[in-house]
């Protein structure tokens, strides 16, 4: 059996020319930005997610592990607790409010997962259903928890997310999946 098309970056760094041409297709220019924090790939989470998964398929990982792959890594990093992911906004908001660093660990973890989501679809074309619906849970965080208390938090006005956001929703909506 042939393995299946990968699409990985080579020393160049992220590129159109390494990407997955479906994926090229729906992909704002920032999003090809690794300084960019709106992109995907533009914070080190992202960046750090894109370069884990890249390494995972390199070694000959196949879709249905991708989900294995995150998991992998997100229990290395350790930064928030698994049960904050299913449980409700008030716990999430509690665990925020209990230590200030708390926020740059939760978008950490937001940030890996959309980057695992849309590196799966950079390399390979589509996205492992798993990865996708914790994208959108991730995004659905950020939207209703997470902006909502830092502009209660921070003071930072509403809707800071609102471009980054409706951009990767188009982007895990135009992949089919694994």
């Amino acid at each position: 059996m042939v393995p299946p098309a990968r699409y990985l970056d080579g020393l160049d760094g992220l590129a159109r020319a390494t990407s997955h041409p479906s994926y090229v297709a729906v992909a704002p220019d920032w999003f090809w930005d690794a300084a960019d924090p709106r992109a995907p790939f533009g914070s080190d989470d992202g960046h750090d997610t894109l370069r884990h998964l890249e390494e995972f398929f390199f070694d000959g990982g196949a879709d249905d592990e991708a989900p294995a792959a995150l998991v992998a890594l997100l229990d290395d990093w350790a930064l928030v607790p698994e049960e904050l992911w299913d449980g409700p906004g008030e716990a999430v908001v509690a665990w925020l409010d209990a230590d200030e660093p708390h926020v740059r660990f939760l978008h950490g973890e937001i940030d890996a997962y959309v980057a695992a989501a849309l590196a799966h679809f950079k390399v390979a074309g589509g996205i492992h259903p798993r990865l996708r619906a914790w994208a959108e849970r991730a995004c659905a965080l950020l939207e209703t928890v997470v902006d909502p208390w830092e502009q209660r938090g921070f003071g930072v006005g509403p809707g800071r997310y609102d471009e980054r956001l409706a951009a990767v929703r188009t982007a895990l909506a135009a992949a089919p999946a694994t």
